[in-house]
């Protein structure tokens, strides 16, 4: 009789043979391991191949896919969901890895509250060059406790603040996946943020105020390039498709048209050099906004400059409640 699959982790890969055996070495190292780790290769041109198959001689839970080209990571995570058996499913990255003890307290807590579609927690930002501290996230807590978030309160947090689920420490219910449908790829790499938000509107979640998983960033990440690059299409196009998907509240296609415009505006600031074109197409909403983004551009254009602007952004597109990043600050500065 076949052992049944409770946990299913899913880890695209593309050129990561320098990173991903640090990825694989933490989940093995779990205190409950995944009965499987399927290993998603979107067209590799590095060593990785070489990498993966010396892990699964001595690893039999792990097995790879390999697509035929780069079909990009929304493609890789849907075919692996695929593939997976578990019960509970864990959506990897090659570049970051787990924390102890996360997938216990994961499968426990979804154990005991059946109704919750996913499980979340906080990660821990680090440069991925440097190793440098450089936050948490989300920059504002659905919850200041742990416990159960019901679907009703789920709607109420969404109108207030943003991205509480981070795929990498999150684990989610197989079946809560497939009633959301999956990763819908006509919204690229939102894709996966918006699964989570589909499964917490739907079916509530359960959140823990504990560090999970490790996110490291990179200054020319994929996902930071393919932001920038795609950010005026993305306007266009995914209010839209959030409009017209009954999973999602009717009023939040205009305030996600919002937030992402302040996102992408921040994501510029942060370049080196400052992308101040994009800065003004996607933060300023009208003339008076691109008048007082050139005199400040003008009269400081330093980290000085950035962070009045950044001011500037906040006020105008309200991306998130502002008392919940406060408390959410003071509450982990308190639990150090």
């Amino acid at each position: 009789m076949a052992t049944a699959v409770t946990l299913s982790v899913v880890l695209p890969n593309y050129n990561h043979a320098a990173l991903i055996e640090r990825a694989l070495a933490a989940l093995l190292a779990q205190e409950h391991p995944p009965d499987e780790i399927i290993i998603v290769d979107d067209g590799s041109t590095d060593d990785s191949l070489r990498v993966i198959e010396s892990w699964i001689a001595r690893a039999p839970t792990i097995r790879c896919l390999v697509n035929p080209r780069n079909l990009g990571i929304i493609p890789s995570l849907q075919r692996g969901l695929d593939a997976a058996r578990g019960r509970y499913l864990y959506f990897a990255a090659a570049d970051d890895w787990v924390l102890p003890g996360f997938f216990a307290l994961a499968i426990d807590r979804l154990d005991a509250h059946p109704q919750c579609g996913l499980f979340c927690a906080d990660a821990e930002l680090v440069d991925g060059e440097t190793g440098q501290h450089h936050g948490f996230r989300p920059i504002a807590r659905p919850r200041y406790a742990e416990g159960r978030v019901t679907p009703e309160q789920a709607t109420r947090l969404l109108a207030v603040i943003d991205n509480w689920v981070l795929t990498g420490s999150a684990v989610f219910r197989r079946e809560a996946v497939a009633a959301a449908g999956g990763f819908d790829a006509r919204l690229g790499s939102l894709a996966d943020s918006f699964l989570s938000r589909k499964i917490a509107l739907a079916s509530g979640f359960y959140y823990a105020p504990a560090s999970a998983a490790i996110w490291c960033i990179f200054a020319g990440s994929a996902s930071r390039t393919t932001a920038l690059r795609d950010a005026e299409m993305v306007l266009q196009q995914v209010p839209a498709l959030i409009a017209a998907d009954p999973g999602f509240p009717p009023w939040y296609a205009g305030l996600f048209r919002r937030r992402w415009r302040f996102a992408v505006a921040r994501l510029a600031l942060a370049g080196s050099p400052v992308d101040q074109g994009l800065v003004t197409r996607l933060g300023a909403e009208h003339a008076f906004d691109r008048l007082l983004l050139a005199m400040i551009w003008r009269v400081a254009p330093t980290a000085l400059g950035r962070v009045a602007i950044l001011a500037l952004l906040w006020l105008r597109w309200h991306p998130t409640a502002l008392s919940r990043v406060i408390r959410t600050a003071l509450a982990r500065r308190a639990s150090r």
